[in-house]
Protein backbone atom coordinates (compact mmCIF):
# COMPACT_ATOMS: atom_id res chain seq x y z
CA UNK A 1 0.00 0.00 0.00
CA UNK A 2 2.69 2.36 1.04
CA UNK A 3 4.45 2.00 -2.79
CA UNK A 4 1.03 2.45 -4.30
CA UNK A 5 1.13 5.56 -2.11
CA UNK A 6 4.30 6.52 -3.56
CA UNK A 7 3.42 6.16 -7.30
CA UNK A 8 0.54 8.42 -6.63
CA UNK A 9 2.46 11.07 -5.04
CA UNK A 10 4.69 10.99 -8.25
CA UNK A 11 2.62 11.23 -10.70
CA UNK A 12 0.77 14.35 -8.87
CA UNK A 13 4.40 15.90 -8.41
CA UNK A 14 4.89 15.02 -12.19
CA UNK A 15 1.67 16.21 -13.31
CA UNK A 16 2.45 20.05 -11.44
CA UNK A 17 5.76 19.74 -12.81
CA UNK A 18 4.37 19.72 -16.35
CA UNK A 19 1.57 22.47 -15.74
CA UNK A 20 4.01 25.17 -14.30
CA UNK A 21 6.49 24.01 -16.84
CA UNK A 22 4.06 25.16 -19.55
CA UNK A 23 1.85 28.37 -17.55
CA UNK A 24 5.41 29.86 -16.88
CA UNK A 25 6.38 28.79 -21.01
CA UNK A 26 3.04 30.70 -21.85
CA UNK A 27 4.18 33.64 -19.30
CA UNK A 28 6.95 34.21 -21.30
CA UNK A 29 5.74 33.96 -24.85
CA UNK A 30 3.74 36.64 -23.94
CA UNK A 31 5.84 38.87 -22.09
CA UNK A 32 8.63 38.16 -25.48
CA UNK A 33 5.84 39.29 -27.46
CA UNK A 34 4.05 42.51 -25.30
CA UNK A 35 7.46 43.81 -24.06
CA UNK A 36 10.21 42.73 -26.31
CA UNK A 37 13.92 43.09 -25.63
CA UNK A 38 16.08 43.87 -22.61
CA UNK A 39 12.65 43.95 -20.53
CA UNK A 40 11.22 41.21 -21.75
CA UNK A 41 14.50 38.70 -21.71
CA UNK A 42 14.97 40.01 -17.88
CA UNK A 43 10.92 39.40 -16.65
CA UNK A 44 11.50 35.91 -18.86
CA UNK A 45 14.80 35.25 -16.47
CA UNK A 46 13.05 36.19 -13.61
CA UNK A 47 9.31 34.00 -14.08
CA UNK A 48 11.82 30.65 -15.20
CA UNK A 49 13.91 31.77 -11.79
CA UNK A 50 11.02 31.53 -9.97
CA UNK A 51 9.80 28.30 -11.48
CA UNK A 52 12.87 26.75 -10.20
CA UNK A 53 12.44 28.13 -7.08
CA UNK A 54 8.70 26.48 -6.65
CA UNK A 55 9.29 23.22 -7.96
CA UNK A 56 12.33 22.73 -5.53
CA UNK A 57 9.93 23.79 -2.75
CA UNK A 58 7.17 21.19 -4.13
CA UNK A 59 9.93 18.18 -3.94
CA UNK A 60 10.66 19.06 -0.58
CA UNK A 61 7.00 19.16 1.05
CA UNK A 62 6.62 15.55 -0.87
CA UNK A 63 9.88 14.10 0.26
CA UNK A 64 8.54 15.28 4.02
CA UNK A 65 5.26 13.58 3.33
CA UNK A 66 6.92 10.40 2.49
CA UNK A 67 9.32 10.34 5.24
CA UNK A 68 8.03 7.02 7.56
CA UNK A 69 7.33 8.83 11.23
CA UNK A 70 8.95 6.31 13.50
CA UNK A 71 12.00 7.69 12.13
CA UNK A 72 11.28 11.71 12.44
CA UNK A 73 9.78 11.56 16.12
CA UNK A 74 11.30 10.08 19.21
CA UNK A 75 8.65 7.59 20.89
CA UNK A 76 7.28 8.36 24.03
CA UNK A 77 5.58 6.43 26.65
CA UNK A 78 4.90 5.97 30.11
CA UNK A 79 6.23 3.33 32.63
CA UNK A 80 4.33 3.54 35.62
CA UNK A 81 5.78 1.03 38.60
CA UNK A 82 3.58 0.21 41.71
CA UNK A 83 3.87 -2.43 44.52
CA UNK A 84 2.65 -5.67 42.48
CA UNK A 85 2.02 -4.22 38.80
CA UNK A 86 3.75 -2.06 36.12
CA UNK A 87 1.52 0.37 33.94
CA UNK A 88 2.96 0.62 30.29
CA UNK A 89 1.13 3.42 28.11
CA UNK A 90 2.84 4.47 24.37
CA UNK A 91 0.97 5.34 20.91
CA UNK A 92 2.13 2.37 18.75
CA UNK A 93 0.98 2.52 14.64
CA UNK A 94 -2.19 0.07 14.46
CA UNK A 95 -4.14 -1.78 13.09
CA UNK A 96 -4.65 -3.50 16.02
CA UNK A 97 -4.05 -7.14 14.66
CA UNK A 98 -0.49 -5.83 13.95
CA UNK A 99 0.41 -4.82 17.08
CA UNK A 100 2.50 -7.60 19.57
CA UNK A 101 3.73 -7.72 22.62
CA UNK A 102 6.62 -9.84 23.91
CA UNK A 103 8.21 -10.02 27.74
CA UNK A 104 12.00 -11.35 26.63
CA UNK A 105 14.23 -11.21 30.34
CA UNK A 106 13.85 -7.71 30.77
CA UNK A 107 12.78 -6.22 27.68
CA UNK A 108 9.45 -5.36 26.56
CA UNK A 109 9.16 -5.71 22.35
CA UNK A 110 6.63 -4.09 21.09
CA UNK A 111 5.60 -4.37 17.59
CA UNK A 112 3.16 -2.63 15.37
CA UNK A 113 1.71 -1.53 11.87
CA UNK A 114 4.05 0.17 9.16
CA UNK A 115 7.49 -1.73 10.35
CA UNK A 116 7.39 -0.10 13.87
CA UNK A 117 9.43 -1.77 16.48
CA UNK A 118 10.77 -0.82 19.97
CA UNK A 119 12.47 -2.29 22.71
CA UNK A 120 12.04 -0.99 26.12
CA UNK A 121 13.86 -2.12 29.16
CA UNK A 122 11.55 -3.18 32.45
CA UNK A 123 12.24 -4.70 35.95
CA UNK A 124 13.71 -8.47 35.52
CA UNK A 125 10.94 -11.09 36.91
CA UNK A 126 8.26 -9.33 34.87
CA UNK A 127 5.10 -11.20 32.83
CA UNK A 128 2.21 -9.74 31.15
CA UNK A 129 -0.92 -9.57 32.39
CA UNK A 130 -3.18 -7.72 30.12
CA UNK A 131 -3.15 -5.94 27.14
CA UNK A 132 -5.46 -3.29 25.50
CA UNK A 133 -5.09 -1.57 22.55
CA UNK A 134 -7.49 1.40 21.36
CA UNK A 135 -7.30 4.07 18.99
CA UNK A 136 -3.44 3.80 18.93
CA UNK A 137 -3.44 3.64 22.27
CA UNK A 138 -1.40 0.58 23.62
CA UNK A 139 -1.81 -0.46 27.73
CA UNK A 140 -0.44 -3.01 29.08
CA UNK A 141 -0.39 -4.36 32.57
CA UNK A 142 2.78 -5.90 34.10
CA UNK A 143 2.95 -7.96 36.74
CA UNK A 144 6.20 -8.19 39.14
CA UNK A 145 6.64 -11.89 39.22
CA UNK A 146 9.30 -11.73 42.19
CA UNK A 147 6.25 -9.73 44.16
CA UNK A 148 4.03 -12.37 43.13
CA UNK A 149 6.02 -15.23 44.76
CA UNK A 150 7.06 -13.53 47.94
CA UNK A 151 3.10 -13.20 48.71
CA UNK A 152 3.23 -16.85 48.22
CA UNK A 153 5.72 -17.65 50.48
CA UNK A 154 4.66 -15.59 53.13
CA UNK A 155 1.19 -17.29 53.51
Amino acid sequence: MRRKDWKSDELVRDALSIVSIAIVSLFIILIFKLKGGVIGIALGTVAVAALIYWLIEIRKIFKEQNAPASEEHEWFYDLIEEEEYITFVAKVPGPAKEVKVKVVGDTLEIKGGRNFFQKVQIPKGTRLQDKTYTNGILHLKLQKTATLNNKMYSK
